[in-house]
């Protein structure tokens, strides 16, 4: 499909890559009677033997006759006018060549683009629990390097070596139009050559897929040293990340020399294979002029046309390895794309506006390969407009519950209710539009402060900087040389954590929620500052749902209702007042 939608520049593209094998073809045909003119004497000169087979149409053969008799009648004219005819046609086939070379080119790197596009897109809608399990080095080796190998299989079979073959064909039917016999023989000695590229190509797959996935786990180790730059140093550990790099390198390296190995015998092995063979045919050939007094002329440009199918051949053994990588890159591509996305149309029932409840029922949750649940048979009940403090140690599923609110992950069992519906029964899209989140770890992109808290609204600057003096950003967005246009760096550089989770909170007010979850939304932030959002919290109240996970009995005296919750299970409930000992 990625390649139909190409196909008129892929017509052009075939159509110069059989116009570069017709001129091939047409330039070794010339050489029999350039040949003639040397070898034979003038009674013989232009003698064609295969026009002398049955089978010949008539104004065909009328046709080259006719040709043959507009050249001089004085041998070397004669010679030089096919030698210039030789040349237009060598020159006829370079251009359609180099014609072809820029039309697949670009259809090879446009299908390498819609791939990694495709790639992307359905990355991006893959349920969080799929996204997980590749890991985000994962997904990056594959949306950058295997849809790179899979274009070079792309190039392997639509580029040069197409063309080659083609060039080959035309050749082996200019060597079938002399002598079929030995042209016949030719073909039978090259199966050998043929199963043998099988196999290679067969070990070439296999090490690349190792390759691959050892690329994978090598970027996945740069990604954490870099990212861990600053405790790598406090901590005096460079050595042990060098050791951890150099460990990952090694068996990229070792798998890279595999892959390089097993691709490194083909090439020779096929040459050695061709000469043998073309040598063979040279005797088989000389004995035909020798003892049965075969036109010699004949037989040379025979050779001719072999060696020059020989020659064109030779980089279809390469091709093949090219093509059975892109297979181990494909393969790897679709375990991404065949895994399920993320269903916005399965549930066309829409979620109305949040207005009365929010019920967990019965709700347990394992996460992928742990035996115990990161929530136990959950239920809570949170009245509209109500703040709710979740409490408790780390790992007691805090933050799994709210990420089940929108569907980040789904239960195993039990059911989640907003005003008695189900969530698994409307739309996600319907359901996530009326919830915002301020996770733990904050996140910003490569952009403006005013696009990153403008992140997917079409909304105007004066409502996002109403959004940010509500979260307290405004305090040090303003002062900066370009206000709300300064470009952040890679994760927000030069913001302090403080900094970036008030954005963040910016982020989250802005798309007026009805649902408002903030895992630890004033863990980072001085205390006017929380204060500041304290009051924007307190403001909310009544008019949205906020969840929060929450350690300072400072923001837990915001909640209406308090949880506790440990390993997975809610022990004790009630307002603030009551469990503010809970968090001393």
């Amino acid at each position: 499909m990625v390649l139909f939608r190409h196909r008129r520049r892929m017509a052009l593209s075939i159509g110069a890559m059989v116009g570069s094998a017709v001129g091939f073809g047409t330039g070794l045909g010339l050489f029999l009677p350039a040949f003639q003119l040397l070898l034979a004497d003038a009674s013989t000169a232009f003698s064609l033997p295969f026009l002398q087979r049955s089978g010949i149409p008539e104004a065909l053969r009328s046709w080259i006759q006719w040709t043959m008799n507009l050249f001089p009648a004085d041998r070397f004219w004669a010679f030089t006018l096919v030698m210039g005819l030789i040349c237009l046609a060598g020159v006829v086939s370079s251009l359609a060549g180099y014609a072809h070379e820029l039309l697949s080119n670009r259809v090879i790197r446009v299908a390498a683009h819609r791939w990694r596009l495709r790639l992307f897109r359905h990355t991006l809608h893959l349920p969080l629990a799929a996204a997980v399990k590749f890991g985000s080095s994962d997904c990056l080796s594959r949306l950058v390097a295997d849809t790179e190998v899979l274009a070079q299989g792309y190039a392997a079979l639509l580029g040069s070596t197409t063309c080659d073959l083609l060039k080959a064909g035309a050749a082996l039917i200019v060597a079938f139009a002399l002598d079929w016999r030995l042209a016949l023989l030719c073909l039978v000695g090259a199966l050998p050559t043929g199963l043998f590229m099988k196999r290679i190509g067969q070990a070439v797959r296999s090490a690349t897929v190792r390759l691959l996935e050892h690329n994978a786990e090598m970027i996945a180790t740069i990604q954490e040293a870099l990212r861990g730059i600053p405790i790598i140093k406090v901590h005096q550990a460079e050595r042990v990340a060098e050791r951890r790099f150099v460990a990952a390198s090694r068996r990229h390296l070792n798998s890279d020399l595999r892959s390089r190995r097993a691709k490194a015998v083909g090439s020779p092995a096929v040459e050695v294979i061709t000469l043998c063979g073309v040598a063979l045919v040279a005797c088989i050939a000389a004995w035909f002029v020798f003892r049965r007094n075969v036109e010699a002329a004949s037989v040379l440009a025979l050779l001719l046309a072999l060696s020059g199918a020989s020659q064109s051949l030779r980089t279809v053994g390469k091709a093949v390895q090219k093509i059975q990588e892109a297979d181990a890159a494909a393969t790897r591509l679709f375990a991404v794309l065949e895994t399920p996305r993320e269903s916005y149309r399965s549930v066309v029932r829409k979620l109305p506006r949040h207005s009365r409840s929010i019920d967990f029922e019965r709700v347990t949750f394992y996460y992928p390969d742990r035996r115990s649940p990161a929530l136990d048979n959950v239920t809570l009940h949170i009245a509209y407009g109500q703040i709710v403090a979740l409490v408790g140690e780390n790992g007691a599923g805090k933050s799994t519950l709210i990420n089940l609110l929108p569907r980040l992950f789904e239960p195993q069992s039990g059911r989640i209710l907003i005003d008695g519906r189900d969530i698994s029964s409307v739309s996600l899209r319907s359901l996530r539009r009326q919830i915002a989140m301020v996770p733990q770890q904050t996140i910003l992109f490569n952009d403006t402060i005013l696009e990153n808290i403008r992140f997917g609204l079409r909304v105007s600057r004066k409502q996002v900087e109403d959004a940010a003096e509500a979260a307290c950003a405004n305090e040090f967005i303003e002062p900066l040389p370009r206000g709300y246009d300064t470009k952040l760096g890679e994760l927000g550089s030069g913001l302090s954590e403080g900094q970036k989770q008030r954005l963040a909170i910016a982020r989250a007010l802005l798309r007026h929620p009805r649902i408002l979850l903030l895992d630890e939304p004033t863990s980072q932030i001085d205390p006017d500052s929380e204060f500041k959002i304290h009051r924007v919290l307190r403001g909310l109240s009544g008019a949205a749902t906020v969840v929060l996970v929450a350690h300072r009995a400072s923001t837990i005296e915001l909640a209406d209702l308090v949880v506790q919750m440990d390993q997975g299970r809610i022990v004790d409930s009630a307002i603030c007042q009551p469990l503010r000992a809970l968090t001393r």
